[in-house]
């Protein structure tokens, strides 16, 4: 079963796990560029369909709650292969948001970019699934961590094309039409994706439940309440970050993207490389401890904050623990659970994230009227805080070996801890 091996000092990348993550670069570009249409293009939609605050977290929480449907892609993913459910997301998400430029009111908005967070949701859990796959372990949360920075870049550049959408009409269509623009790019992943190493075919393949029954569910359900307290939080407080500027402090769309995008370029790289890295070299639960403790306390003092500098720094701090937490988290995902249902349990665990996002926002559109959305955000980020006492219900994973060949009918883990 296990067995001990040594391991050499960390090494560069190889040259192999380069060209894999060269072309998973369009992936992950799409997925925050494309993937974050409807966070930038937010306040422009309330205002041209004169949606109050409330409305906003009905439309944000439907978008959610719509993306289970994406665990069917990652289902697929365990018996089938990765190759063509990632795809078929990658498809998905620009031809929504394509759509969506078109879209004649709120709710059609609300229906394709609910389709278009299926797509989101699969590609994110299939990709890292199969990144993890494809790495040496000593560069496991690295190699992510670089995919999430590419990502990330998606994200701003979206960001800067925000002001385009600032025309007091119908400019926010501009956003969705050009988000589509990685359709084009299709043809090539079709060409030059290839299956995942770690996946193999067997005739026989246990039900995730049965696997949850066997003991993996000592480890599945603290990582699903953990991701459930982390979204409730993190997906209210990032995405109503612009509604903030703009609506509540009066900054202008240009003012606002750009300084979300100078404060939080160096905090993305920092916490996405540094986070990465200590994972790899400390461990994930720590880094998931230290990264969720900075991130709940730069996400509450944004809210709270008016101070043009202050907000700047609050921005900062915030994405550091968000993107430090990511590598780490996306590691240990992969690292917990057997190759034959490991997109699965990614998938299960990417759904508690959901529904925590649903529940964060369908919580805080019966209380925003009442308490505001600073009092809002602060009591989701001390719920946060409570859950971080799951992290120590689940094993340490830095090293662990990844392969698709474990023993016996019920395994523990897919990994061979080093």
């Amino acid at each position: 079963m296990s067995r001990l091996r040594h391991l050499k000092p960390a090494v560069p990348l190889e040259r192999r796990e380069i060209g894999i993550l060269a072309l998973f670069s369009v992936l992950a570009f799409t997925q925050g560029w494309s993937g974050a249409a409807i966070t930038h293009a937010l306040p422009f939609v309330q205002d041209d369909f004169a949606l109050n605050d409330s409305e906003v977290f009905d439309l944000m929480a439907l978008v959610r709650a719509t993306a289970l449907i994406a665990f069917a892609l990652s289902w697929w993913g365990d018996r089938g292969g990765r190759r063509l459910p990632l795809l078929i997301a990658f498809a998905i998400l620009p031809a929504a948001n394509l759509a969506t430029a078109f879209a004649s009111g709120a709710a059609a908005v609300t229906a394709l970019q609910a389709v278009g967070r299926i797509g989101t949701i699969a590609l994110g859990s299939l990709a890292i699934v199969v990144v993890a796959e494809e790495v040496a372990p000593k560069v496991r949360g690295y190699a992510i961590a670089l995919y999430a920075l590419v990502g990330s870049m998606g994200t701003g550049f979206g960001l800067l094309l925000r002001p385009l959408g600032d025309d007091g009409g119908d400019g926010w269509r501009l956003l969705f039409g050009l988000s589509a623009i990685p359709l084009l790019v299709l043809p090539l992943l079709i060409l030059r994706l290839r299956e995942s190493r770690a996946f193999t075919p067997t005739a026989t393949r246990h039900s995730f439940r049965v696997l949850l029954g066997s003991g993996l569910g000592r480890r599945f359900w603290p990582m699903a309440g953990l991701a459930f307290a982390l979204s409730a939080f993190a997906s209210p407080t990032a995405n109503l970050a612009l509604v903030r500027l703009e609506n509540e402090l009066g900054w202008s769309a240009a003012s606002a993207s750009l300084l979300l995008a100078t404060a939080s370029a160096p905090g993305v790289a920092l916490g996405l490389l540094g986070g990465g890295r200590i994972a790899d070299m400390v461990g994930r639960r720590p880094t998931e401890f230290v990264a969720i403790l900075v991130g709940v306390i730069g996400g509450v003092a944004f809210y709270f904050l008016e101070a043009g500098p202050l907000v700047g720094v609050a921005i900062f701090v915030s994405t550091v623990g968000a993107f430090g937490f990511g590598p780490a988290f996306g590691s240990h995902r992969s690292e917990l659970f057997p190759t034959e249902v490991r997109a699965t349990a990614a998938a299960w665990i990417v759904n508690a994230s959901i529904l925590g996002g649903l529940a964060g926002f369908s919580a805080g559109r019966f209380v925003v009227d009442s308490w505001g959305i600073p009092t809002t955000i602060a009591v989701l980020g001390g719920l946060l805080l409570a859950a971080t006492s799951l992290i120590p219900l689940l094993p340490e994973t830095k090293g662990w070996i990844l392969t698709g060949q474990e023993e016996g009918p019920l395994p523990p883990s897919g990994a061979i801890p080093v």
